[in-house]
């Protein structure tokens, strides 16, 4: 509708002239406030930035002595925060596999497709021997301005995306000022920032105002190359590359602020800001103060070194998420599973937990466990026994019967695994074609082609099992002693050699079996397993014998009973779970099982019908059909959905704190509260929860590889 057609439809009163000049003004208000609002943030952030960086560099040397507290030489200035400009760079061109296949291959053709990455490479070392050796920049205006119009320079060139043509000299030669507009806006940047970095104290409008007009070519640039790119006429790879750079331009001034700040809180001339910024980790060398609840190693207050602690509060953490994992998966298959039965008492029940259980907050959940815990159970002076001495329970924690010789049930293992070594062995048969292995790292990964395909198969299944015994011989001393960090990283890079050749083997095709799935088979199977566990625990049992709990009233053994809060478990009887982990465990696999049941059952549900149909027409039993079809086909959707669940319970055990156990998150919360070095302790706590799930993401896509790697 026209303007004129509005006015004439609008009533000529005091609210129809209101609704006609919001009417006008309406689709301006939001551009207009847009860039308001990012004027305001680029001025902002250059300004601070800027006064920053102009402190830093400020050399004030009187008598040989440094004066100014927040002082840093220009090499350490150029090399951080143009090494922050390059990596931005580097990442939005996108060229670095390529680069470095490149340099590998030695293959001039792959480096001239990364020209624009060399140039920037090549631009950052120039620049830095220029500024350390060459050039007297002042601190006050040409500095600033060589570091920020630098990194804007950068994001134009990358908005550009005209660098190849640039180092083309047969382009540079043919150049055409009319269609080849934007190579001239290229060169020009960088012309004009070379030319104001040098002559800028002549500009008193730039010089004295730097952040205006750095935040009003920001401005520009991105009002242009936004409108640009929503006309959408660009190629889809393209598009996304400038659109990453239009990002890293509008992301600059947050950017470069937080690491100025960094660097600039690391020299504050407040000393106890500087205390607290400092990145040195000597005081993790000195005696650590305060108690906590470890296990299986052992620390001591007020003799033991903070790095001690913070090892044995790791190993808390690690075992509480892994238990719970365990926990978790096994208790939210069985509810997905039940949620799904025809039941309607179990599927109901199912749903009850699910909902219960997942709407409630974890933090709740931890509280309440470790509130009833410590009010339901009996008191410890109850001697409260459960199944015949096997169990002895109370609110002090629980103590279960244990075997009286570790090295016999790791031995009794071991004799079980090479069993199921042999019944593989036994059910094995030739593959179609054999993969031969031509590269050497092929050869790495098949270290036993040579012996045959059954023997070789056989052979790596024994290098796992021999691996993983090397590796609990290792793990042991290095979870329990304040040592064997060593030993036990080379067993961990041994298991992971031999889980990488099992995976070879199963890729090639060697290791396939035909297993006999028949109701006799799996009877002969399930006896066979069942006579291996009866010697095995025999076995284990005659060495070793059973570890009962022993409950002492009478510790000097003079036949007199002790006070009652002397009584306690004899050491070295039984195993001891402390209410603080019950309360951590129980939390997380509860909380966590209500997901993972939500996740079981929408895979499940996933399949299609047909494949149900067809186990029934086989006539296999419900649980051969979970077992045999369902499950194996709704884990390729589980694992990635159950890898992220796993990621939560390792960093929702940093709720411990909650419970009183003495996880990463407590030990080093106290540890900033008595010694005040915030910034170094968060980034142990930061580089401890990102390797945790990095690692657990890592085995995750790992497993997720084998699953999907048989095709459908």
């Amino acid at each position: 509708m026209a303007f004129s057609e509005r006015a004439r439809l609008v009533p000529v009163t005091s609210f129809g002239r209101l609704w006609l000049v919001l009417s006008i003004v309406r689709p301006y208000v939001v551009p207009v406030l847009s860039i308001c609002l990012f004027w305001l943030y680029s001025n902002k952030f250059l300004g601070m930035s800027i006064s920053y960086l102009s402190t830093m560099a400020r050399d004030i040397t009187i008598a040989g002595a440094q004066m100014n507290t927040s002082y840093y030489p220009m090499e350490g200035l150029a090399l951080i925060v143009g090494g922050i400009i390059l990596i931005c760079f580097l990442l939005v061109q996108n060229e670095i596999p390529a680069l470095l296949r490149g340099l590998l291959s030695r293959d001039p053709k792959a480096l001239s497709e990364c020209s624009s990455s060399i140039f920037a490479i090549l631009c950052f070392v120039v620049s830095y021997f220029l500024v350390t050796n060459v050039l007297e920049l002042s601190p006050g205006t040409q500095i600033p301005f060589f570091f920020f119009g630098g990194a804007i320079v950068a994001g134009v060139l990358l908005l550009q995306d005209n660098l190849g043509e640039i180092l083309s000299w047969s382009n540079i030669r043919s150049l055409r000022p009319r269609e080849n507009l934007g190579v001239l806006i290229s060169i020009g940047s960088i012309v004009v920032f070379a030319g104001l970095t040098l002559q800028i104290s002549f500009i008193p409008l730039i010089s004295q105002n730097i952040p205006q007009f750095l935040s009003l070519v920001i401005l520009i640039t991105v009002i242009y190359w936004g409108w640009r790119l929503s006309q959408e006429r660009m190629k889809p790879a393209v598009q996304a590359k400038r659109t990453a750079a239009l990002a890293y331009l509008i992301l600059l001034p947050f950017i470069l602020y937080l690491f100025l700040r960094v660097l600039y809180l690391m020299h504050d001339p407040n000393p106890v800001m500087q205390n607290r910024w400092e990145v040195k980790f000597d005081f993790m060398d000195k005696v650590n103060t305060f108690k906590i609840n470890p296990w299986p190693m052992l620390v001591e207050a007020n003799s033991d070194a903070r790095w001690l602690f913070l090892k044995a509060a790791i190993i808390n953490s690690v075992r509480v998420t892994l238990l719970s994992i365990v926990l978790c998966v096994i208790l939210g298959t069985i509810v997905g599973v039940t949620r799904l039965s025809s039941n309607k008492l179990a599927s109901t029940m199912a749903t009850v937990y699910v909902e219960v259980f997942r709407n409630l907050p974890l933090a709740v959940l931890l509280f309440l466990i470790a509130t009833q815990f410590g009010i339901q159970a009996p008191l410890f002076i109850d001697e409260t026994f459960l199944f015949g001495g096997a169990v002895f329970y109370s609110n002090q924690g629980i103590w279960f019967v244990t075997v009286g010789s570790y090295p016999a049930l790791v031995m009794g293992i071991a004799a079980l695994a090479l069993l199921r070594t042999g019944l593989r062995h036994m059910d094995r048969i030739e593959p179609r074609f054999i993969v031969t292995p031509s590269t050497p790292f092929e050869h790495l990964r098949r270290p036993f082609s040579v012996l045959g395909w059954k023997t070789e198969a056989l052979l790596a299944d024994i290098l796992l099992i021999a691996a993983a015994l090397v590796f609990i011989n290792y793990l042991v001393p290095f979870v329990s002693t304040h040592g064997g960090g060593t030993n036990a990283a080379l067993a961990m890079a041994l298991l992971v050699y031999a889980l990488s050749v099992i995976s070879k083997v199963d890729d090639d095709g060697i290791n396939s079996l035909q297993i006999d799935d028949s109701e006799s088979g799996i009877r002969k199977r399930f006896t066979i397993w069942i006579a291996a566990f009866s010697v095995a625990a025999g076995a284990v049992y005659s060495i070793g014998g059973l570890s009962w709990p022993e409950y002492l009233k009478d510790w000097n053994r003079d036949g007199i009973i002790d006070a009652p809060g002397s009584w306690d478990i004899a050491e070295g009887t039984g195993f001891e779970l402390t209410p603080f982990f019950l309360a951590m465990m129980l939390g997380l696999t509860l909380f966590t099982a209500s997901t993972v049941a939500e996740i079981v059952r929408g895979s499940i549900q996933a399949l299609p019908r047909g494949q149900v149909e067809a186990a029934i027409s086989l006539g296999l039993n419900p649980f051969q059909r979970l077992r045999l079809v369902i499950l194996p086909q709704a884990l390729r959707s589980m694992v990635p959905l159950l890898n992220n669940q796993f990621m939560n319970v390792w960093k929702n055990s940093s709720l411990a704190v909650i419970v009183a156990y003495s996880d990463i998150f407590y030990v080093v919360l106290v540890m900033m509260n008595n010694v005040g070095k915030l910034i170094p302790l968060f980034l142990l706590l930061l580089i401890t929860y990102q390797a945790g799930s990095l690692a657990i993401s890592v085995v995750m896509n790992w497993y997720n590889s084998r699953v999907t790697s048989v095709k459908i």
